[in-house]
């Protein structure tokens, strides 16, 4: 899925390990696809802004520092989110 040769997946990688990692985790990850030069990550916070809307779609770039996310309700609605994104023509690298 990574070309750790490469910094930015490195990069990637290694936020990743930090973000889920025991000490000092912000997410809970339970899916992942590679779509192009970002991985989706469908997430639920440790530690929510808006309670009512504890999981997320995070974009983590692949070709620079940077990470993205829209707030969801429900894992549900993070899932149907990642299964459009994934669905969609440039999507070929997400597996079905």
């Amino acid at each position: 899925m990574l070309d750790l040769s490469q910094p930015a997946e490195r990069q990637a990688h290694d936020f990743l390990c930090r973000a889920t990692s025991k000490r000092d985790r912000m997410w809970f990850l339970f899916d992942l696809r590679r779509q192009g030069g970002v991985l989706l990550c469908a997430v639920r916070w440790v530690r929510p802004d808006d309670a009512a809307k504890p999981f997320a779609l995070a974009e983590v770039s692949l070709t620079e520092t940077a990470v993205h996310w829209r707030d969801y309700a429900t894992a549900e609605a993070v899932r149907a989110e990642l299964a459009r994104r994934c669905a969609e023509p440039m999507a070929s690298d997400c597996p079905t």
